[in-house]
């Protein structure tokens, strides 16, 4: 930087601290409050605190008032990750958990175990106003089977070995959040509908009799006409109506609707898709992905339903409902 560049810098916040220190001393010809130099120079209180204290510690050095990079300095290190600041604010925001519950309900989860002060700290650095609060809608049906959620999902094709398109399909209950994926090779109505099938069979052995459907308006799921003759001559609607299935459709260009398997998908990218090696055929996929469902259905805690997994969740509503 030129001497220039460094007094066209400097010049204010030399001005400044130096009319503060007067201001303190009594001795200023120009101003007679703190509050008159912050109107003058249009700055803050806490500004010009930090400017002097960094003037005063440095021997009155006027590159001292040059501007700092803000944030940590280089070479500390940050304790939690983006990842890991995100799952304790939902913790905090959905069980509503001060610094001290998080403290010992993350332990052994994390990479570093983060200490109270580095919790409450998290806290502000993400406040949650009152708007955003009115905005937020969550909900959870009472008991298994009121709601489950549908949706298909396209895999990239490097992970195969014939890199054609793959697809999965997805089946959701509210609830319990138990969850049935199947590979399947198109999104055709006829191949959903038997995968879907074949779904409704296993939410029955786990005793769960699906009530209500909720779906995007996609291809496989519905026709684009809204008449009801042509919903009862397709081939998904009729198996809906024939096993007694009421058929509600999120609103159009909104996946955030049907946001609960939206998030698995996300989740199961995460957790499975990213980690398998390229260039497999479809059996290693799917043996895989049993794999995976096994643990997301049975082993893996869920944060939306109080860090159960689905199936514990399952047995504490059935026990209630007894």
């Amino acid at each position: 930087m030129t001497k220039l560049n460094k007094q066209r810098l400097t010049s204010k916040w030399l001005m400044v601290v130096q009319e503060y220190e007067l201001v303190k001393q009594k001795r200023s010809k120009n101003f007679n409050t703190v509050q008159d130099i912050c109107s003058a120079y249009k700055v803050f209180r806490k500004d010009i605190r930090k400017y002097y204290a960094r003037w005063i510690q440095s021997n009155r050095e006027v590159e001292s008032l040059l501007p700092q990079r803000p944030g940590p300095k280089a070479g500390t290190l940050k304790i939690l990750t983006k990842d890991e600041e995100r799952s304790i604010m939902a913790i905090h925001r959905k069980l509503n958990a001060n610094e001290f519950e998080i403290h010992h309900l993350i332990k052994g989860k994390f990479r570093i175990h983060p200490s109270v002060s580095t919790i409450y700290r998290t806290f502000k650095r993400y406040p949650l106003n009152k708007a955003r609060k009115a905005k937020i809608k969550r909900y959870e049906k009472m008991y298994p089977g009121e709601q489950a959620h549908t949706d298909t999902h396209q895999l990239t094709k490097t992970l195969f070995i014939n890199r054609t398109k793959q697809y999965l399909f997805g089946l959701m209950d509210d609830c319990t959040r138990l969850c049935y994926v199947e590979l399947i090779p198109n999104i055709q109505s006829a191949t959903v509908t038997q995968s879907f099938a074949r779904g409704y069979k296993w939410f029955s052995i786990h005793g769960i009799k699906i009530e209500e459907l909720l779906s995007d308006n996609g291809s496989e799921f519905t026709t684009f006409t809204g008449s009801k003759r042509a919903k009862e001559k397709h081939v998904f609607e009729s198996m809906l109506n024939i096993f007694d299935i009421r058929h509600k459709y999120t609103r159009p260009y909104r996946p955030q609707t049907n946001g609960k398997i939206e998030r698995f998908w996300k989740t199961f990218y995460n957790e499975c898709t990213r980690l398998q090696k390229i260039s497999q055929t479809p059996e290693e996929f799917k043996a895989e992905l049993e794999g995976y469902m096994y643990r997301y259905n049975y082993q893996r805690i869920h944060s939306g339903i109080k860090y159960q997994t689905p199936l514990q969740k399952l047995k504490y509503v059935t026990e209630i409902m007894k």
